[in-house]
């Protein structure tokens, strides 16, 4: 019997999806949606799709042939549209989603489609409250620059590449995956970090962090035998999780962390203005790795020692891997330095204030913020303007903000930026703000004005030199941030 021969490539690639040609993106430009619909269309799929606001991220995508709506309208659902996908923000009553379901056309999620293109590869995910979207574009610069050409998505933007997702020509598939609306346990990847478990997206939980913490259990559950789970057990949920389930649990697990019983150990982090360095003690292999970082942050010792375990556990050289940390540039909006304001005081003294944009929403993550700038710059006044995301969560976790809050020597506060929930007269800032008043450490300032001149006008008036600056928030505070560098780094008025 004679066979044809094989073209090798075709071996390698990736199934195409059967009768799926035009694909439809509700609220293409949200950060969990952009990468997977560029994929796609690299993949060469038909994609188009709607959002409310052009950015850079919409027009990045305009670029490879996407067509997007600036609005939602039912019009634009038409019937040689094979399948929709939709964000977690999207309403029930979305013009666009109820004239797709007339249509009988499939509807599916945003992770429902990120597992879909992982399905046929080497998944390799990070979940977790904070650090998923730096340590997964961590784990891809090593694998990338590796020579292993991982396809790639995130949430974040590199700094080094300007890269939020990469189509790769490998089995290896890396992402971030979080654990809102419990869309995670769609999704079976090969290796898994939990960076931590904590208080967040628990109006999906029933307000539970038991039943959260369950959720965790079952997606785990998901890994399989031949996988891995690596996992911080500095976080206390983290650390009982695994204590009391590992016997249900078949896939390899290694711990990282400072804890002393933690598989791979880190230990004498320390940090200036210039980066930080630590050790890995590997418990299997009593070895002692100095790692080296530009990034400043325990958090991103942490980050970064995951990261290691992710590379280091499918067999990638100690020095290749430490090397590609040591040059690892960061997260656009992760504790990102924007730039400085230099002026003249009274007798001619110099001093500056240095500008810092940061994605933290949730108070674990500002508290880590601001001690890492007390760390780093212990005698320069800390001013934050802080954008509370979402009600629910700023009704949940409100004691906690509360406390971190006042931690800041000024504060500035903005309106909740809602994230696509319906207002909740029960929580406001001007609650927050009068509650941290009543503590008597700072007295903050509330902005109710959505114009940005006014926002910057304020903040800027109160800059009297040797500050930190932080813009903190997950809304729309970054373009806050934009506009304050735009038009003060450059004013010629600065001599007050």
């Amino acid at each position: 019997m004679k066979f044809n021969k094989y073209n090798k490539k075709l071996l390698y690639q990736v199934p195409k999806m059967t009768n799926i040609n035009h694909i439809y993106f509700i609220g293409i430009g949200g950060s969990g949606m952009c990468g997977i619909a560029r994929i796609l269309a690299q993949q060469g799929y038909k994609i188009s799709g709607s959002d409310l606001l052009s950015n850079s991220i919409t027009q990045n995508l305009i670029l490879l042939n996407i067509k997007i709506h600036l609005d939602h309208n039912k019009n634009h659902i038409t019937n040689n549209i094979d399948l929709v996908v939709i964000s977690h923000a999207i309403k029930k009553n979305n013009p666009e989603l109820i004239a797709a379901k007339k249509l009988n056309i499939t509807i599916i999620n945003r992770v429902q489609m990120l597992a879909e293109l992982m399905r046929f590869s080497y998944g390799i995910t990070a979940s977790g409250t904070h650090g998923k979207t730096t340590t997964t574009a961590m784990i891809y610069e090593i694998y990338k620059l590796a020579g292993l050409d991982p396809t790639f998505i995130n949430g974040g933007i590199l700094k080094s590449s300007n890269e939020y997702s990469y189509l790769g020509l490998s089995k290896y598939f890396i992402t971030e995956i979080d654990e809102s609306n419990k869309s995670f346990l769609y999704l079976k990847p090969i290796i898994n970090i939990v960076t931590n478990i904590e208080n967040e997206h628990l109006e999906c939980y029933k307000n539970s962090l038991k039943i959260l913490k369950k959720t965790f259990l079952k997606f785990l559950k998901n890994i399989p035998f031949y996988g891995c789970i690596i996992i911080c057990i500095d976080n206390k949920n983290n650390f009982n999780l695994i204590k009391k389930n590992k016997h249900f649990l078949k896939s390899k697990i290694i711990t990282y962390g400072s804890h002393k019983d933690a598989d791979i150990k880190l230990s004498n982090f320390t940090q200036d203005t210039h980066g930080s360095k630590f050790y890995l003690l590997e418990k299997k292999t009593n070895l002692n790795l100095k790692v080296n970082l530009n990034i400043i942050g325990y958090h991103n010792a942490l980050n970064a020692t995951a990261a290691f375990a992710a590379a280091s556990y499918i067999g990638l050289k100690y020095s290749i891997i430490l090397k590609i940390l040591k040059e690892f540039k960061g997260i656009k909006r992760r504790f990102d330095i924007l730039g400085t304001i230099s002026y003249n005081k009274k007798l001619n003294l110099k001093k500056n204030t240095i500008i810092i944009d940061d994605y933290g929403h949730h108070p674990t993550e500002i508290n880590v913020t601001i001690e890492t700038i007390r760390n780093i710059w212990p005698n320069r006044h800390l001013i934050m303007v802080f954008q509370p995301h979402r009600f629910s969560r700023t009704l949940n976790l409100f004691n906690e903000f509360v406390k971190i809050l006042s931690k800041v020597d000024m504060l500035f506060l903005l309106e909740i930026y809602s994230a696509g929930e319906n207002y909740n007269k029960n929580i406001n800032s001007e609650n927050l703000c009068k509650k941290i008043k009543e503590l008597g450490i700072i007295s903050p300032f509330l902005i109710k004005s959505n114009n940005y001149t006014t926002i910057t006008n304020s903040i800027f008036k109160k800059l009297k030199g040797n500050e930190i600056l932080i813009f903190q928030g997950a809304g729309n505070i970054n373009n806050i941030s934009s506009f304050f560098i735009k038009n003060k780094l450059k004013n010629k008025k600065l001599n007050k």
